[in-house]
C-alpha cells in the first residue's frame, strides 16, 4: 500500500515505511556530544539568527547540552542541520560553524588535544577517543609514503547525513591544527564525500589546498614532517590529566566497555599494575569471579589489560620527554630499571633511551 510521507510522494511502500522506522532506530542510537549543537547554535550569530531558538525547535535544551554528561542522538542533529541549512541557504553553513569550535568544545578531549607533542600525538588522541565526541563513525590515522591520512569513516548503519556534518567536523580538525601548528599551516590536499557544491570557494578558502568532492571518505593529508614537528602549545603534564578525564568520561558514557572503565581505574591508581584484580572488582562493583569472565568473553583477561595499558603509557611517556625515564618506570610499576628497559625493548624493539632521543629529534 502506498502512503504520501512528509513531501508529498505517494511511492513508499510498507516495506520502505518498515525501512524508515529503522532508518530513525539507528540514527536515535548513534549520539554527539552535547556541546556540538551549542556550537552549531553560536555559529547562528553569523546569520543574524537566534542560535538558542534554533535549538529549542528541535527539542534541545540549550542549559541541559551545556551539561557535561549530556549527548544527542544523531536523529535530533540531522534535524538541527536541515533546520540550519534551510533558514541560512548557505551550502557552506558548516564550514562556517568550524571557525566558532574552541578547545572547550570537546570538554577534555579538546584540551588534550591542544596539549599534545606533535599534530600526529592530537589527531591520534582524537582518533581514539573519537566516541567521546560522536559514534555515528571512527577515525583514522594513517602515516605511509611521507604522507598522513587523517580519515573519518562513517558507521555503515548511518543512511542519512548531513554535508554540514561533514564540513563542520573536517572544518574543525583543519582550523585546530591551524591553531595549534601555525596559522599558515597548508594540508596536500583534502577529500570530503559531500557532493560538489555549486561554488567551491570557501571550501578552497578554508582548506588552502586542492579540494576533491565525491570522495569514498573524508580525509585531510599532511605532509609527514609537519605532522611530527614539536608544538609550542605542547603540555605534557595538562594533556596526561586530561586523558585520564576523558577515559572517566568514556568509561561513565558507555558502562558496558568494561575495558574502558577498567584502564580508566588503572590511569587513576598510579603506579601501574598496583590495583590487584579483586581490588579493580570492588572498584567495578563486581566480583573477582565475574570481571575475569566477562574479560574472558571478550577475548581479555586483567593481566592482559594491564599490560597492553603498561605498552601504551610507556610509548605516551618516554616520548614527551618531560618526565625522568625512572619515573616513567615507577609510574608504570617496574620495581628497577632493567626490567623497564627490557619491557620496552620487548615492545618496542628499542631501549627507552634510544627512542627518547627518535622523538626528540623529530
Amino acid at each position: 500500500m502506498a502512503y504520501k510521507d512528509k513531501y508529498g510522494c505517494a511511492t513508499c511502500t510498507k516495506k520502505s515505511q518498515g525501512n524508515r522506522v529503522k532508518d530513525y532506530n539507528i540514527a536515535q542510537s548513534h549520539s554527539v556530544i552535547g556541546s556540538w549543537p551549542l556550537v552549531i547554535s553560536r555559529a547562528m550569530n553569523a546569520y543574524q539568527l537566534d542560535g538558542q531558538s534554533l535549538l529549542r525547535r528541535v527539542g534541545i535544551d540549550p542549559v541541559q547540552a551545556a551539561k557535561p554528561e549530556t549527548r544527542y542522538s544523531l536523529s535530533q542533529l540531522n534535524r538541527l542541520w536541515r533546520l540550519v541549512e534551510s533558514l541560512t541557504q548557505d551550502e557552506a553553513v558548516g564550514l562556517t560553524v568550524a571557525r566558532f569550535v574552541r578547545p572547550t568544545s570537546w570538554q577534555a578531549l579538546g584540551f588534550a588535544i591542544w596539549a599534545s607533542n606533535t599534530l600526529m600525538a592530537g589527531f591520534e588522541r582524537l582518533a581514539g577517543n573519537f566516541r567521546m565526541f560522536a559514534d555515528y563513525g571512527t577515525l583514522k590515522v594513517c602515516e605511509a609514503d611521507n604522507q598522513v591520512d587523517i580519515s573519518l569513516h562513517k558507521s555503515l548503519t548511518v543512511e542519512y547525513w548531513s554535508a554540514a556534518e561533514t564540513d563542520a567536523f573536517m572544518g574543525t580538525c583543519m582550523l585546530t591544527a591551524r591553531h595549534i601548528f601555525e596559522p599558515g599551516l597548508v594540508p596536500l590536499q583534502v577529500s570530503l564525500d559531500r557532493p560538489q557544491p555549486g561554488d567551491p570557494t570557501p571550501w578552497e578558502r578554508l582548506f588552502k589546498c586542492p579540494v576533491f568532492f565525491n570522495a569514498a571518505y573524508n580525509t585531510i593529508s599532511f605532509s609527514e614532517a609537519v605532522m611530527h614537528q614539536p608544538l609550542l602549545t605542547a603540555s605534557p603534564e595538562l594533556a596526561a590529566q586530561n586523558d585520564a578525564l576523558v577515559a572517566d568520561y568514556l568509561a561513565r558514557f558507555d558502562r558496558s566497555d568494561l575495558r574502558g572503565q577498567l584502564e580508566s581505574l588503572l590511569l587513576n591508581h598510579l603506579p601501574l599494575g598496583t590495583v590487584s584484580l579483586v581490588q579493580a572488582a570492588q572498584h567495578l562493583g563486581l566480583s573477582s569471579r565475574t570481571l575475569q569472565r566477562r574479560l574472558a568473553d571478550k577475548g581479555s583477561s586483567f593481566q592482559t589489560v594491564v599490560d597492553a595499558l603498561r605498552s601504551r603509557q610507556a610509548l605516551l611517556w618516554v616520548e614527551t620527554g618531560h618526565l625522568p625515564l625512572s619515573e616513567v618506570g615507577y609510574r608504570l610499576g617496574f620495581t628497577n630499571a632493567g626490567n623497564f628497559t627490557r619491557a620496552f625493548k620487548r615492545w618496542y624493539q628499542q631501549s627507552p633511551k634510544q627512542r627518547r632521543r627518535q622523538a626528540l629529534s623529530n
